[in-house]
């Protein structure tokens, strides 16, 4: 962790104070234009100073070595984040059934037809399938370490 702390310190030297302060301001809400606000731009200029700011390569990488040492605080990892994700497919594809009104017995009943979260689960497959590249393609021979790229 001392190590991506001295990354950001680092990234962080390259940019003025109020590109610093801005990059702190934003991992607060990852509102670009209230971030922009807070650090002094007019509300005007706000959302197109956000964005400027947010396209410069050398506020993004601080961004990302700031990110970087909040995961590390709390232990998230490419893997711990991977599993939540799977986590989230595997709870989407449980099938439920779908209820229907019986007036005869007052009550909902089961109909017979099942349904489940086919967003939800292709949404999270999109989201594995960034995190873990070449995931679909053949994998034989390579370790877990190498298939979570050394997470």
């Amino acid at each position: 962790m001392e190590e991506a702390k001295s990354a950001a310190e680092e990234l962080g030297k390259r940019l003025r104070p109020r590109e610093r302060q801005f990059v702190r301001e934003y991992l607060q809400d990852l509102n670009g234009t209230a971030a922009a606000i807070r650090t002094g731009y007019s509300e005007k200029s706000a959302a197109s100073q956000a964005s400027r700011l947010l396209r410069k390569r050398s506020v993004r990488e601080y961004r990302d070595a700031l990110l970087q040492e909040q995961f590390d605080a709390i232990g998230v990892t490419r893997h711990s984040l991977a599993a939540e994700v799977w986590e989230v497919y595997r709870r989407c594809t449980e099938k439920k059934p779908v209820l229907e009104w019986d007036s005869a017995v007052r009550e909902w009943v089961p109909s017979g037809v099942w349904q489940f979260d086919s967003k939800g689960a292709l949404r999270a497959l999109e989201m594995l399938s960034r995190m873990l590249p070449g995931l679909g393609e053949d994998q034989a021979g390579e370790s877990y370490e190498d298939l979570l790229g050394g997470a």
